[in-house]
């Protein structure tokens, strides 16, 4: 060993280069080498070592990643393109969506309508604070509409909650609950009806399902209907019960997510059922909302509760009327052709008060035909 500086200890290496390498490097060195063409040589360079502490160090670290990767070896690409669910398998996320459509059905065979008019239903206080799931099961109500029997969740609107957006998430796996919405005010009368046609597919994100997503808007200092709005009930349609919804699969979604080539797995199909789980989210009111939306909800809204507007208040004497309608004689046909088509032009221009005053005038009359007219129109609008 040979001594650079008093205390500093240095090491001899040999290296060998080129005639070129030696002349870049040879230029302080006093008087030329006398190197010919492609003439190899080997000289002497002083280097300091490594101090002591920091080989000990740089030695430990390596033998931490070395044990580190023991037993890990490469993952296969599928395998790693496999989903994962984002939470626990206890979440009420998963748990409450039926592996099955069959398994749903038979369900909401089982239950028992609760009762015979909205006014009827148990309303829970709808939540505020931010979101919440509920579960659509066996233990939920179930009610008779127009558009067939459907278990529920019903809320009631909190007097102060004058402006919001109400954000309703499905939650989908196997099966998915398709929501559609009434809005009813204080007499229970419906008020509005978002259709399920107005939830689209929502792709699995961070922390996040997949998903059928659609808002509600709520603005009372608009007045009018808008400011009597008091209750809420979400609930399924047969119609939206024979249909299916395609989802992307999260394999798909991870590959362009990274800007990896496309897996080309099959996308998963979510069957709609009678039962499933929902997410709700209290939040402001977005400038989405509009009077042309409100005034579209609002004229589809006798579809789905084939009943007076003020049956659940209708007197003794109101309530015998069909017996006395009984013995009155039958409407005459050309009578009855012409009810039966104010009714369709009222349902077809979306005056629905219109179309509903002139199937009571058409059955106190003795029209046979009014209620059903007006059923059909509804239902091929």
């Amino acid at each position: 060993m040979d001594r650079l500086a008093p205390g500093i200890p240095i090491s001899r290496r040999s290296v060998v280069m080129s005639r070129s390498s030696v002349r870049a490097h040879s230029r302080p060195m006093a008087g030329p080498l006398p190197l010919g063409r492609g003439t190899l040589v080997s000289f002497t360079v002083l280097e300091p070592p490594m101090p002591r502490f920091a080989t000990v160090t740089a030695l430990a670290l390596s033998l931490l990643c070395i044990a580190g990767c023991a037993g890990v070896g490469p993952v296969p690409w599928r395998a790693a393109m496999e989903p994962q669910p984002p939470m626990a398998s206890s979440s009420p996320m998963y748990t409450a969506v039926s592996p099955s459509a069959a398994a749903s059905q038979e369900v909401l065979n089982a239950a028992r309508v609760c009762c015979n008019a909205l006014s009827g239903l148990r309303f829970a206080p709808l939540d505020t604070a931010g979101s919440a799931f509920y579960q659509v099961d066996g233990k939920a109500q179930a009610f008779d509409f127009s558009t067939g029997k459907s278990l529920l969740q019903a809320f009631e609107i909190p007097d102060d909650l004058q402006r919001a957006t109400l954000t309703i998430d499905a939650i989908a796996g196997a099966t998915v609950f398709v929501p559609t919405v009434l809005i009813l005010d204080r007499n229970y009368r419906v008020s509005r009806a978002i259709d399920s046609s107005t939830f689209k597919y929502t792709p699995a994100g961070f922390m996040e399902p997949q998903r059928l997503r659609g808002k509600v808007y709520l603005d009372r200092h608009r007045g009018g209907d808008l400011a009597a709005e008091k209750y809420l009930v979400v609930f399924t349609t047969d119609q939206a019960l024979r249909g299916s919804t395609r989802m992307m699969s999260e394999a798909k979604l991870y590959a362009r997510a990274q800007g990896l080539e496309d897996p080309r797995l099959p996308d998963p199909v979510a069957q709609h059922a009678a039962t499933g789980v929902f997410r709700m989210s209290v939040g402001d009111l977005e400038t989405a909302a509009s009077t042309t939306q409100y005034g579209r909800q609002r004229r589809g809204a006798g579809r789905y509760v084939a009943v007076a507007p003020r049956a659940a208040t209708r007197s003794s004497r109101t309530a015998r009327a069909p017996a006395r309608a009984a013995a009155r004689p039958p409407m005459r046909k050309e009578t009855q052709t012409m009810y039966n088509r104010m009714i369709q032009d009222s349902v077809e221009l979306g005056d629905m008060d219109r179309a509903w005053r002139l199937v009571q005038e058409a059955e106190r009359a003795g029209s046979a035909t009014a209620r059903q007219t007006f059923l059909t129109a509804v239902e091929n609008k």
